[in-house]
């Protein structure tokens, strides 16, 4: 192997392995993909220039021809890459819409004029020139204008789409190609000797702002994160994202709480110290759920909705949630007689077949419980008086020999949605405990 060909290989399994990774790691990017293709074009002709130092002058125009098909590839990806991110970030205007297709339609007639120049011609499109230039004067002549029209335009639509409101990520990403991108070109026309040393300076600026956009998307999903459950981010972290998004029927507790005269409150109080009330509440609430293992599905005003079993199964979900809404009750009682005395709080649990996992709607993910329990609980709770908790007879039986608690059974009541009345059970603490 020659002291030529291996700067080459290097440089192309290089480029070519960034763009599989990012194939492979950011698949689920509609922007990246096309980014990871010119990555694994260019790096794929920089792995066959390497593997025949002469191809330009062995004749094989089947070699020079996917070469420079190929190098188009390349410049055609990048460019769609970039109409991406700006139809991604604002919608991106007709008219820069129309520079990137403008300069993608040329890159197009610049590899239709290299093969046919290199049909025509192939021992002056596949020879070797004298210089630090490898282009001649005939070929500048023909090849420039297309090329430098065409890059003329992505040029002017990437920076057009730097300065309106296009992702901050993605803006990072489109900076560091816009500095890369003349090392980048300038490979196309040097001495062989110095393409791999271009090459890998328009790479490492390329990757510097890759590590850049990468730190940022991290710091973004660790904010996010905050808007999830601590068991549902558990859960992501262990098993991933499409593991948690399947759903999935399964048996589980369902807690919901909600405030006692927390209407006539939120109409006659400052919105300040509705809000502030609100927070020690949902602070009370988030501490005990996950104290017992309760993920806290949604927060809608004064209720709360709290799954005992998913997306982590507990095989004790009903006594678990047995005792969180009792803690819920008692603390957060004490807890509203010295912010709030006028409120109280009610919670009501059901036990049953429910289906959990995540619907997609208006651009975003939500993870859901669907199932007659979750709509039971929260009739129980709409039910409890004030620092009461009513479960339903399903969570009551399987508490059976549970000695901290105490069972009341009431007669069967007539819940909103139910057709038949409901059997209720109130719970409590027994005496030795409570």
């Amino acid at each position: 192997m020659s002291a030529l060909e291996t700067p080459f290989l290097t440089v192309g399994l290089m480029t070519a392995g960034c763009g599989l990774i990012f194939l492979r790691l950011d698949r689920a990017n509609p922007t990246s993909r096309p980014l990871a293709y010119s990555l694994l074009a260019i790096g794929v002709r920089m792995l066959i220039m390497g593997y025949d130092e002469d191809f330009r002058t062995t004749g094989g125009i089947l070699v020079g021809m996917v070469a420079q098909t190929l190098e188009a590839a390349g410049i055609f990806f990048g460019i769609e890459w970039g109409k991406r991110v700006g139809r991604a970030g604002t919608g991106a205007h007709w008219a820069i819409r129309t520079l990137f297709i403008l300069s993608q339609v040329l890159v197009v007639v610049f590899l239709g004029l290299q093969i046919g120049y290199l049909m025509i011609a192939p021992e002056l499109a596949m020879s070797d020139r004298e210089g630090a230039v490898q282009v001649s004067g005939l070929e500048w002549a023909i090849f420039a204008p297309v090329l430098g029209t065409a890059l003329l335009c992505a040029g002017i639509a990437i920076a057009v789409t730097l300065v309106t409101r296009v992702d901050r990520a993605e803006r990072i990403r489109l900076r560091a190609l816009l500095i890369a991108s003349p090392l980048l070109l300038l490979a196309l026309i040097v001495e062989d000797l110095y393409v791999p040393l271009l090459m890998t300076l328009g790479l490492l600026i390329y990757l510097a702002g890759s590590v850049r956009y990468l730190v940022v998307q991290n710091q973004r999903g660790q904010f996010m994160s905050q808007f999830l459950s601590p068991e549902v981010a558990e859960l992501v972290r262990i098993q991933g994202i499409q593991s948690t998004m399947a759903r999935e029927r399964r048996v589980l507790s369902v807690v919901f709480s909600d405030l006692r005269g927390f209407t006539q409150f939120a109409r006659t109080q400052d919105s300040d110290i509705v809000m502030n009330v609100l927070e020690r509440y949902y602070r009370v609430v988030g501490e005990i759920a996950a104290k017992y293992g309760g993920t806290i599905k949604d927060h809608a005003g004064d209720g709360v909705l709290i799954l005992v079993g998913a997306p982590i199964p507990q095989p004790d979900h009903a006594s678990q949630a047995a005792q969180l809404a009792l803690d819920l009750a008692e603390q957060g009682s004490r807890m509203l007689r010295t912010t709030a005395p006028q409120l109280g709080i009610g919670v009501g649990i059901a036990t049953g077949n429910t289906t959990v996992g995540t619907l997609k709607g208006a651009g975003r993910l939500e993870y859901v419980a669907v199932g007659n329990p979750v709509n039971l609980a929260a009739r129980l709770s709409d039910r409890a008086a004030a620092g009461e908790v009513l479960a339903d007879i399903r969570t009551a039986d399987a508490l059976d020999g549970q000695a901290p608690i105490r069972r009341e059974m009431r007669e069967p009541e007539p819940l909103k949605g139910f057709p038949e009345p409901i059997p209720v059970c109130a719970l409590s603490r027994t005496d030795e405990n409570g």
